[in-house]
């Protein structure tokens, strides 16, 4: 009888031992470095499984990890405007010194990004919101984004009756509109309505080439893509490759990262005709914050000016 009590004992030690580890792990993941940093900085993301935004992601994690003073806190909502909402309420709980918020376009943070506004510096980055309640808002020249494609191809790719696909971002979303709308602008009474077929690829790379696969089954081929992001271009790519018509269609992306598939590399493999480099948020939003922690003035509204680079690396600047 005793042993059996001993057994019984045992395993409820090393089952609180296991709850315990269990328990410290999870609150270790919730837990903020204190070790020496003066500042702390939180950035709320609205999906990083958008290309750009994991382009953040990994820029600005390099320039804290070299910055002793600053510590950071990542939050991503995943695509839910009421997380991220919360995700900022959290960050603001933390005691955090400034808040990056790179906004999904739409009016759902105005509340929240005002109460923040009145207590902290708070720098948006991406795409405004519907409030004027921020220090610094960061964002490319989008309407330039398109036209700078709409003249290339144009330019260098079009002839008649040659057919473009056009991938936009996600349906509706702000940045899409406005490189639509450059794109229109620069192509409108030259190239026919009818030769431009348009697919909302969501910035994803997948979901490109579902629906780059979907055009090559109704039209056989096609002559020129222009992809909203690096990442649609090459999804668009890899539909082509298994139809073996890669070679053979022009691809114009955005973003021209570097990295492993990205749109600088897919440049030098001759995978992109072009891309069109915007700005590198990341370390601009490090940049920005770091002088308004040293009580530096900074700009209200930056607009970084997109840059067309063609194989090879040459640049076409305006």
């Amino acid at each position: 009888m005793k042993r059996i009590w001993k057994a019984g004992i045992v395993v409820l030690l090393v089952a609180a031992t296991v709850l315990l580890t269990i328990s410290t792990q999870y609150s270790k993941k919730e837990e903020v470095s204190t070790d020496s940093y003066q500042y702390l900085i939180g950035v709320s993301l609205p999906n990083v499984i958008e290309p750009w935004l994991n382009n953040f992601v990994d820029v600005f994690a390099e320039k804290v990890s070299q910055d002793k003073k600053i510590n950071v806190i990542f939050r991503d909502a995943a695509g839910n405007p009421e997380k991220q909402s919360q995700d900022i309420e959290t960050l603001m709980e933390y005691g955090i010194d400034i808040l990056i918020v790179s906004p999904d376009g739409s009016d759902s943070l105005d509340a929240v990004l005002s109460e923040a506004y009145q207590q902290i510096p708070v720098i948006l980055t991406g795409v405004g919101s519907g409030t004027e309640d921020y220090t610094c808002l960061i964002q490319s020249d989008e309407q330039k984004i398109g036209r700078l494609a709409g003249e290339y191809v144009l330019n260098n790719l079009y002839k008649k009756n040659k057919k473009i696909v056009v991938f936009q971002g996600v349906e509706e979303s702000p940045v899409s509109k406005q490189r639509l709308k450059g794109f229109h602008d620069s192509v409108q009474g030259t190239i026919p309505e009818e030769d431009i077929t348009y697919y909302c690829g969501d910035w994803l790379r997948d979901r490109a080439e579902l629906r780059m696969k979907d055009y090559l089954i109704s039209h056989d081929s096609a002559d020129i893509v222009f992809a909203f992001n690096d990442d649609m271009a090459y999804g668009s790519y890899q539909a082509c490759q298994q139809y073996r018509i890669e070679g053979k269609v022009h691809l114009i992306g955005v973003d021209g990262f570097e990295g492993e598939s990205a749109g600088l590399s897919l440049l030098d493999k001759g995978v992109l005709d072009a891309t069109i480099q915007t700005p590198d948020f990341g370390g601009l939003s490090y940049e920005i914050a770091r002088k308004l922690l040293e009580g530096k003035k900074v700009d209200k509204n930056i607009i970084i000016q997109p840059e067309l680079i063609l194989q090879g690396g040459a640049e076409r600047k305006e």
